[in-house]
């Protein structure tokens, strides 16, 4: 877990990244350029890691709300 949370942490394309539980352990917001450029950081954060198991993308088609404010 550490080894990750290094890895993402030193990552400037992940933007935001949670330790979670339910079945998954790390939710990451990547953001890139292109599709292009997601398939270079997903090879070099998830393919050359050991201690990667597996991992899932979701990609965003549309951003219907964002925000963190507390209301």
């Amino acid at each position: 877990v550490d080894l990750a949370k290094n890895l993402f942490k030193s990552t400037p394309e992940v933007q935001q990244c949670y330790y979670v539980t339910g079945g998954i352990s790390f939710v990451l917001i990547i953001v890139t350029a292109d599709v292009q450029a997601y398939e270079q950081i997903t090879r070099r954060i998830f393919a050359q890691n050991d201690f990667i198991a597996k991992y899932r993308s979701l990609i965003t088609l549309d951003r219907v709300k964002s925000g963190s404010e507390i209301v």
